[in-house]
């Protein structure tokens, strides 16, 4: 048998035992179809940047017993994802934000710096209440760094912030379409209800914490009766086409009193920004668990 005729039988005997196999541009067989829709679904990121200005108001007995008011501007980031377990009940979310404020007495006569550095992360479960409708709540653990600055004293001009809480939290969002405009409004919400917090006492010094080390008391524990933070979060995502223009407002609520010191410091932002999600490459059939609506 001549080699033009063996391959010939061997193509054949392929066709009839795998006819499959010789069959390009063929849709997915069922049974295959099933196999992936069982595999992990993909789980795409959803992301928001955002550029933030308004007002800040300051109070902090340790430096001044004088609230200070002025610009404040900021930079905040956030990330969802649905989680790998549960990822139809279940997400993630990763909160940054870094505030920069620049104020005054109002006498005029003294100025203030401020900065915050916040980090959060949160587990929630979310719930469908009606189409287009999304609840959800669960626990969120939250960093804050920072200080204030009085450049007015020559004596204490500065005291830093440090902050570790759990708490809760709680989100709503909501999609519709104006005309062909599909938008999304989401509110969001967080308390802190225990934790960590710095606090020297009145009129100590940091040259005597740190170098003579008198360091007792300067941890304290946090909770509702010397602590209260609030963080409100209200934005409207516009899509356009892959992504999103982002406005919302943004309210956040420091408050401390402990060793005699009562610290206030209240934000109000406007928020403007943009926001999308990160698809990884998957197959057609894969499911998709978005939190991007």
């Amino acid at each position: 048998m001549t080699t033009r005729k063996s391959l010939l039988c061997a193509l054949l005997g392929a066709a009839l035992l795998f006819p499959g196999c010789l069959r390009a541009g063929e849709p997915v067989s069922e049974p295959l179809q099933e196999k992936l829709q069982e595999e992990e679904p993909l789980r795409p990121v959803a992301t928001a940047v955002t550029f933030e200005i308004g007002r800040q108001s300051a109070l902090d007995t340790y430096l001044s017993p004088i609230r200070y008011r002025g610009l404040d501007v900021a930079l905040g980031y956030e990330r969802l994802r649905a989680a790998s377990f549960a990822p139809e009940k279940w997400f993630t979310r990763h909160n940054v934000l870094a505030n920069f404020a620049t104020m005054t007495n109002e006498s005029g006569s003294g100025s203030m710096l401020s900065f915050y550095l916040d980090y959060s992360f949160a587990m929630l479960r979310r719930w469908q209440l009606l189409d287009g409708l999304w609840l959800a709540g669960g626990g969120e653990a939250a960093l804050t760094l920072g200080g204030l600055y009085n450049q007015r004293n020559s004596n204490n001009p500065a005291t830093a912030k440090a902050a570790i809480g759990l708490g809760a939290t709680a989100m709503a969002s909501y999609h519709l379409r104006v005309g062909r405009l599909p938008l999304t409004f989401r509110y969001q919400v967080s308390l802190p209800v225990v934790g960590a917090y710095f606090s020297p006492a009145f009129g100590q010094s940091y040259y005597e914490m740190f170098y003579i080390g008198n360091t007792g008391g300067i941890v304290q524990f946090g909770a509702w009766h010397n602590r209260v933070d609030l963080r409100n979060y209200l934005s409207v995502d516009l899509h356009l086409g892959k992504m999103a223009l982002r406005l919302g407002y943004r309210q956040l609520m420091r408050t401390t009193h402990v060793n005699h010191i009562d610290t206030q410091v209240l934000n109000h932002m406007f928020v403007l920004g943009i926001s999308g999600e990160i698809f990884r490459s998957a197959p057609p059939a894969r499911r998709v668990v978005s939190l991007y609506y």
